[in-house]
């Protein structure tokens, strides 16, 4: 299982048995070169840990353990998690900033405690199987070890898949494979069936909220600089994902600031019909700061050569296109880094999307008024989409905003699937605690409401396993500093109207950092890595079309309607529809299930 993991570490391994547990660890080395081995385990052997990520708080709670006679062997984070723990037992997560998926063997309680952090910024899966409970960052070790080969798909996950691109958080498209979920641990007991979840945060609920501090800009502007420097901790190089945008921006100005010498920054962009290169601003950006800045421009041609590596890097079915430049981005980086820092999740609590500017305005019109919207769009000349329709006719709460990401609606799912799969009710069960403190919100806050619902959907869902995979297949460690918990738990508190309005997005964050970058990133609006897969899919790409979702291979797989799948790419290679998205869905499922295809047959041998 270890061996399957090597991208993620390549740099050391070490092993763990006794007679309830066996532990195996891929050291990727960037703190503690010489004494960070993993597993760690206490002299009296009561207690072991591996510990995939970072703790950036670790030093702080190393001196308060050293107070109370802790001794440490090594002078990394890893060993200060082991004897948090021995002091405090596992409620001790609560006083962890940093990103990490864990796994803690109590000896002497004979429990097995598997926990993420707070947004699931680290992977971590588990399954049971005749008695034994096995666990790894990624499915592929899991399938090493020979446990779910032969495992089915999960109904409910494959209508998640179809409907937002991504299993649940919670979840796999695999039956009997789960993850852990963010800001959770699930706890195993020797010699019992069943395990227990419980999550050790959560996030604040709508009747949390503050106002504003008057003196909030300059406490977030300190939080955030603060966080960027914790964040660059390390023994090994680190660089920045530089974009132009205001998020990476923020981060590469923070960070030059801290760094001794020139930052290294690094940007991709494309070539090709449809492309929107925002290699002009990151550039612009760079000059700015003087940092040491390196570019990549991606062609179709090259993306069709790298496509089967890129595929099989994503581990588990995840259909966000842009998984394609952060592969780039990572691979160009890791010639230069070890880690490197990136704005993921300043949309997610800063309001940094379109569609949250126009959920306000559609809020502010009501039920009559969004009615009108279609006749308005008529008269100046737009027509709206059926989707847009579909959504303006949704009352305000989670479902609108999930519908927002959807890759097929729930009636193009029923056309397109041979046998009925698990309702919609069934598909966001998961989500039902967020459905419930959203009704909250609304009520209060609907700003935060939808923050809330992207953090717990989107986030862990979509955008930081598409980072964690695309990066660690070329053994480059990821870090995002708005993901901090000293900058969410600012931020989080904070009233709506300082995020998002019908005019205005990241508010707070733009008044913070006006100085600190050049104002066009400061006020550039939000342009998302946009990946003409649409143009890809009908040149260079087309090929690969033709072979994942050619007529046979759907008859084979008997999922979909072979009529239904054929029509879709006859329509898009034709340039009579853009169904670019949803073919990149089912492509990349299609992929995935021939390489369970291949592990099942090597086993079967």
């Amino acid at each position: 299982m270890a061996a399957a993991l090597v991208h993620r570490g390549p740099d050391d391994e070490g092993f763990h048995d006794d007679e309830r547990v066996s532990l195996g660890f891929r050291r990727l080395s960037v703190i503690d070169l010489e004494t960070g081995q993993q597993p760690i385990v206490l002299a009296d052997g009561r207690a072991a840990i591996v510990l995939n990520g970072e703790i950036y708080n670790f030093r702080e709670l190393r001196a308060e353990l050293e107070g109370k006679g802790h001794r440490f062997r090594s002078r990394g984070d890893v060993e200060v998690v082991l004897r948090l723990f021995a002091e405090e037992g596992i409620g001790c997560l609560a006083r962890l900033n940093g990103m990490f998926a864990l796994a803690l063997w109590d000896g002497r309680e004979r429990r097995l405690h598997l926990a993420r952090d707070r947004f699931g910024i680290k992977p971590l899966l588990w399954t049971r199987q005749d008695g034994a409970v096995a666990f790894a960052s990624e499915l592929r070790a899991l399938l090493a070890g020979g446990f779910p080969v032969r495992s089915g798909l999960e109904p409910a996950e494959l209508r998640h898949y179809l409907a937002l691109g991504y299993p649940s958080p919670g979840g796999t498209l695999l039956a009997g494979v789960r993850a852990v979920p963010p800001a959770s641990v699930v706890t195993f007991d020797a010699g019992r069936s069943g395990e227990q979840l419980r999550a050790y945060w959560r996030p604040p609920g709508p009747e949390d909220r503050a106002d504003a501090p008057a003196d909030i800009v300059e406490r977030l502007r300190s939080t955030l600089a603060e966080a960027v420097e914790r964040q660059l901790v390390a023994d090994v190089p680190v660089g920045v994902f530089l974009s132009g945008g205001v998020d990476s921006s923020t981060v590469s100005a923070l960070a030059g600031r801290a760094v001794s010498g020139p930052l290294r920054t690094f940007s991709v962009g494309f070539e090709g019909p449809g492309a929107v290169s925002e290699l002009a601003a990151a550039r612009s950006v760079a000059e700015h700061l003087g940092s040491d800045h390196h570019e990549l421009v991606m062609d179709p041609a090259t993306v069709a050569r790298d496509l089967e590596t890129i595929l099989t890097g994503l581990d588990t079915p995840n259909a966000d296109c842009t998984a394609i430049p952060t592969w780039y981005m990572s691979r160009l980086a890791r010639s230069r880094v070890t880690v490197a820092l990136s704005g993921e999740g300043a949309d997610e609590i800063f309001g940094g999307y379109e569609r949250q500017r126009f959920d306000v305005g559609i809020d502010a019109l009501g039920g009559p008024g969004r009615r009108l919207v279609p006749l308005l769009m008529r008269l100046a000349g737009r027509a709206p989409s059926p989707r847009l329709r579909e959504r303006l006719r949704m009352a305000p709460g989670l479902e609108r905003q999930l519908h927002w990401g959807r890759v097929f609606s729930a009636a193009e799912i029923d056309a397109l699937t041979l046998e009925p799969l698990a309702s919609e009710e069934a598909m966001l069960a998961p989500l039902a605690e967020l459905a419930e403190r959203w009704r909250g919100f609304d009520r209060v806050d609907p700003v935060n409401g939808r923050l809330a619902a992207d953090r717990e959907s989107f986030l862990p869902g979509d955008l930081l396993p598409k980072v964690d995979r695309m990066s660690m297949a070329h053994s480059l460690e990821v870090r995002v500093p708005f993901l901090d918990n000293r900058v969410v738990d600012l931020v989080l508190a904070l009233p709506g109207r300082l995020k998002a309005t019908l005019r205005h997005d990241k508010i707070l964050l733009r008044r913070a950092v006006a100085g600190l970058i050049p104002r066009t990133a400061a006020t550039r609006r939000k342009q998302a890595f946009a990946t003409p897969i649409g143009p890809w899919l009908r040149a260079d790409l087309a090929d690969a079309v033709r072979d994942l979702l050619s007529g046979e291979s759907v008859r084979r797989r008997g999922l979909f309607r072979p009529g239904a799948v054929e029509g879709m790419v006859t329509e898009h290679l034709a340039g009579r529809a853009d169904h670019g998205t949803a073919l990149w869905a089912l492509m990349v499922l299609e992929h995935w299930q021939r390489a369970l295809d291949r592990r099942a047959a090597g086993a079967d041998r």
